[in-house]
C-alpha cells in the first residue's frame, strides 16, 4: 500500500541471497516513517517482542524471514534455539506458529540458504495475496449500504504485510469508486487505531474519523455505524475469535443495536487444534503501556508522559475473545467461513 504515493510492505526481504530483512518501525508512526534493516535473526525476534513489527500476519512473515536468516547465518542452532526463540516472541497470534511450522518443514529437507529465503518470501507473498482476495469478498458485504464502517485496533497493511485484513475490504470498496467513511477506534492502551489505522487510511486517501473507544456504542445507538470490521489474532475451531482487547465489548453493543460485525482473517489465523476461545492463551503485557503515553511535543520531540498517579498499578490484557454467536460472518481469502 501507499506512503507518500510510493508502495511499501510492512515487512519484506531486501536484496538477494546475501540480503536482509526490512521492516517499518511501527512504534514511531504516525510522527516518523522509518524502515529498519537487519541480517541478524535476534534483531527480528526482538522487533516482534518490542512491537516494532506487530499484527498477526506481519508477525508470521517476520518470523519466516527471521528463520531464513537463522538458517543462513546460524544453521547449527536452527532447531534447538531459533525455532523455540521465535515461537516464544508472542503467545496469542497463531500466524507466528504457522510460519514457524512452515519454515521447520522446509528446513527438515536440508535446503540451501536461498531455498529458505525463497520459502519465506513465498510465505509473505501468500499472506499479501490472501488479504487482497479477502478484501474482494469483504467488499461484497460492505457494499450493501454499509459504508460507514467502524474499525478497532490496526488490522491494516501494517499488521498484515500488505492490503490488511479488515481494511482490505475498505480499500477494495474505494478502488471500485465507493466513498467509505471509516470510524477509527483509538484503541487503548497502545493507540494502534489512532496512530496506525488512521494514518494508513489518510495515506490512501480514505476519509476517516478517530474516536474514543468508549464512543463506539453511542455512535451505534445514534445510527452512525453501518458495519464493524475487525481482524483476528487467532480463530478457534468453534468460531470464537481472539482479537485486540475491546473487540468483545464492541460485539455486545453491535448485537444490541443490530449492527453487523465482520471478522476478516487469512487462513493462517485459523487454529483447528484449538477447540474454543477459552483455550486461546491471552497475552498480558506490561503495566507501563496503560500508565504512560508517547507522543510529540510542540517542538516535534518524542516524549513519554505518565497519565496515572505514581505508584498505581494496572491490568493490561492485550486481547479478548468474542464468541462465534456474536459474529455476523468470518471472511477469509476463500470467502465466508463457518465453524
Amino acid at each position: 500500500m501507499l506512503v507518500g504515493g510510493k508502495a511499501y510492505r510492512a515487512v519484506n526481504w531486501h536484496g538477494g541471497g546475501d540480503g536482509a530483512v526490512q521492516w517499518i518501525e511501527q512504534r514511531l508512526l504516525p510522527h516518523r516513517f522509518e524502515q529498519r534493516l537487519s541480517a541478524d535473526p535476534e534483531q527480528l525476534a526482538l522487533a516482534i517482542e518490542q512491537m516494532q513489527i506487530r499484527g498477526a500476519p506481519s508477525i508470521g512473515a517476520a518470523a519466516a524471514f527471521g528463520l531464513a536468516l537463522a538458517w543462513r547465518e546460524k544453521r547449527a542452532r536452527f532447531f534447538d534455539h531459533w525455532l523455540p526463540r521465535f515461537r516464544a516472541t508472542r503467545p496469542t497470534a497463531v500466524n507466528l506458529f504457522d510460519a514457524c511450522s512452515v519454515m521447520e518443514r522446509c528446513a527438515a529437507g536440508e535446503p540451501s540458504a536461498q531455498d529458505m529465503i525463497d520459502r519465506a518470501v513465498a510465505y509473505a507473498d501468500a499472506e499479501a495475496d490472501a488479504n487482497r482476495r479477502m478484501g474482494l469478498h469483504l467488499a461484497e458485504c460492505l457494499a450493501v449500504g454499509e459504508r460507514r464502517i467502524l474499525t478497532h485496533c490496526n488490522a491494516g497493511w501494517l499488521a498484515a504485510v500488505d492490503w490488511g485484513t479488515a481494511t482490505a475490504g475498505i480499500y477494495q470498496l474505494a478502488a471500485a469508486g465507493e466513498s467509505p467513511l471509516v470510524r477509527v477506534d483509538e484503541t487503548r492502551p497502545r493507540l494502534q487505531g489512532a496512530r496506525l489505522t488512521a494514518w494508513e487510511l489518510h495515506q490512501q486517501g480514505i476519509e476517516c474519523r478517530i474516536q474514543a473507544d468508549a464512543a463506539a456504542a453511542w455512535m451505534m445507538a445514534m445510527g452512525q455505524v453501518d458495519a464493524i470490521v475487525v481482524g483476528a489474532d487467532r480463530i478457534a475451531a468453534n468460531g470464537d475469535v481472539a482479537n485486540k482487547i475491546g473487540t468483545y465489548a464492541l460485539s455486545l453493543a453491535a448485537r444490541e443495536h443490530g449492527v453487523p460485525l465482520y471478522v476478516a482473517a487469512p487462513s493462517s489465523t485459523f487454529d483447528a487444534g484449538c477447540r474454543r476461545g477459552a483455550d486461546i492463551p491471552i497475552e498480558e503485557r506490561d503495566d507501563e503501556e496503560v500508565l504512560f503515553m508517547d507522543g510529540i511535543d510542540g517542538d516535534g520531540h518524542m516524549r513519554r508522559i505518565r497519565v496515572a498517579a505514581d505508584g498505581v498499578a494496572a491490568s493490561n490484557p492485550a486481547f479478548d475473545v468474542t464468541p462465534w454467536s456474536h459474529i455476523t460472518a468470518i471472511i477469509s481469502e476463500s470467502g465466508p467461513w463457518r465453524p
